[in-house]
């Protein structure tokens, strides 16, 4: 029996009850139809061998180690380049999956969809309880979404997901928000952007979703994000302006190339993608309590860091009125003044941001 199934397990130096309970949620699922590659960039911790393990107990299950450590894009990519099945999915080995994953995507791989999309919940210790999917067909997505989710992901802006009928729990901006044709992927040689170190998914699925010419839902919860509080979506990163530099070149070469001078695109790119750029790096660099550097040189750093374009442009013409990110409006606005001795208070301390910016959006809705 042929498979259908690839799934590709990104693995690097993962806590290990958390690759265990990966790895064990999927196990009893596999079937001849399924394959899981658990892909590992050089760990330097148990991983390597916690997988072997698994891998030599069953068939279904294949270890592949990386020859040198190159990145989450490097491993995606050799998942592409592996897989056997007709369909792919891209997972991360501290995630879980929904106890009828398998099932439910076997159910479907007859499709001829080169994208199906499906929807997640974030967890934190425990994921929910679970009923068995009963969709039997999927939602095809409406004519000329391809565009418009290729827009939301190069953008960052949710609206255009909302457009084609998705809930706020299909994330189709991640590599894990979705199956994958095989065929599709390298007939239009899809790949991630190799060496970016964060929004590797954001590029990769703005091509993608600008080439997919028939996509799909399925209303069901396939997968299950694990909210890591020292996750890399939390920690202190001194490169990042050099990281979202590199970032922007990608999504803006693909801008130019699928969206030229398209007046609206480019506000929402201003608005959603570079603000959000600017925020994580007031967040996680400027004001993060682990960056070591004293208040004057970190005061310095933001004024310079402001004043570059295209975030000064972005952070002058912010419309608060076409974004659905509350939590955003106090600290745009103490950027528009410059306000460094407020956002040092609170933009760092994830506590005290989420209650001020709640406050705020309170108040200027009276």
């Amino acid at each position: 029996m042929s498979v259908q199934l690839s799934i590709g397990t990104a693995v690097y130096n993962l806590e290990e009850s958390f690759l265990r309970a990966h790895i064990d949620g999927l196990r009893g699922q596999l079937t001849d139809e399924t394959e899981l590659l658990l892909i590992d960039d050089c760990s330097t911790n148990n991983s390597a061998e916690v997988c072997k393990e698994y891998a030599d107990a069953d068939s279904r299950i294949r270890y592949i180690r990386m020859e040198e450590n190159g990145g989450l894009s490097s491993v995606r990519n050799r998942t592409i380049a592996e897989a056997q099945g007709k369909w792919i999915f891209f997972a991360d080995g501290d995630d879980l999956f929904s106890e009828h994953f398998v099932e439910t995507a076997l159910r479907f791989q007859e499709a001829q969809e080169d994208i199906i999309i499906h929807e997640r919940l974030k967890f934190l210790e425990q994921k929910q309880e679970e009923q068995p999917c009963t969709v039997t067909a999927l939602t095809p997505v409406k004519e000329g979404a391809g565009r418009e989710l290729s827009i939301s992901c190069m953008c960052l802006d949710p609206s255009y997901g909302t457009r084609c009928g998705l809930s706020s729990r299909a994330f189709y901006h991640a590599a894990w928000g979705a199956l994958y044709r095989k065929e599709f992927l390298v007939k239009n040689n899809l790949l991630f952007p190799v060496g970016q170190k964060k929004a590797q998914d954001a590029v990769f699925n703005t091509e993608a979703y600008f080439h997919a010419e028939r996509i799909a839902y399925l209303p069901y919860i396939m997968y299950y994000y694990r909210g890591n509080p020292q996750g890399i979506t939390r920690r202190y990163s001194a490169d990042l302006p050099q990281i979202y530099e590199a970032l922007l070149k990608l999504l803006l070469a693909d801008k130019q190339a699928f969206y030229p001078d398209d007046a609206q695109v480019d506000a929402s790119f201003r608005n959603h993608r570079i603000m959000a750029i600017v925020i994580d790096n007031m967040r996680l660099n400027i004001f993060h309590k682990d960056n070591p550097l004293s208040k004057e040189q970190r005061k310095k750093d933001f004024l310079a860091f402001i004043e570059q374009e295209p975030y000064r442009s972005a952070i002058e013409s912010f419309d608060p009125k076409a974004s659905d990110r509350w939590e955003w409006l106090l600290t745009v606005k103490l950027l528009q003044k410059k306000n460094f001795s407020l956002l040092n208070l609170f933009a760092g301390n994830d506590i005290l941001f989420n209650k001020l910016s709640g406050a705020y959006k309170r108040l200027k809705k009276r």
